[in-house]
């Protein structure tokens, strides 16, 4: 029975995929504070080309030092972010919230999502001056926890086959 459900999983998975190529394209926004990949988002607001933007908020230091070495302070990436998330904002961009929380949700406790979750509620509506409304989670990992704490902040959950989708780094990854 175990392997049943492993193959039907794979083929919804891959059936899913190529749904959501017929649907709106959105962008997760990772590497934003990288000149390079700034330069790429610029490109594509101009072509105004991307339905929505999930971006990742200055809660995500640690994930931005591992995964692209950036060698910048939170103060520095925050304020990175806003002068270009309010850049792509005037120029009617759709921006919406994207955190990554772990890919080992049963190592991270319900206050340490809250707390990530809320800062960048709040920093999205302080530093940009408005309020999310969906939540794209990191590498699609979420619990049960991560569902209780999106519905605190009326946040609805968006998962891989609500939208096509692809990545800010992949514009000048290497191979």
């Amino acid at each position: 029975m175990r392997l049943k459900r492993d193959y039907f999983a794979f083929f919804r998975q891959k059936y899913e995929w190529f749904i959501s190529r017929f649907k709106p394209f959105t962008v997760h926004t990772e590497a934003i504070v990288i000149d390079e990949v700034w330069e790429k988002i610029k490109e594509r607001v101009e072509k105004n080309d991307v339905y929505k933007w999930y971006v990742l908020t200055p809660v995500n230091v640690d994930y931005l030092k591992s995964n692209f070495n950036v060698n910048l302070s939170k103060k520095d990436i925050s304020k990175i972010m806003r002068e270009r998330y309010k850049w792509m904002l005037e120029k009617n961009q759709k921006i919406e919230l994207h955190v990554h929380l772990s890919q080992l949700m049963s190592n991270l406790s319900y206050e340490q999502q809250e707390k990530m979750i809320s800062e960048a509620v709040r920093w999205m509506r302080e530093e940009l001056n408005i309020g999310a409304k969906e939540f794209v989670p990191g590498w699609w990992d979420y619990n049960n926890d991560t569902l209780g704490i999106l519905k605190k902040y009326k946040l609805k959950l968006i998962k891989p086959a609500d939208y096509d989708f692809s990545h800010d780094f992949n514009w000048i990854c290497d191979g």
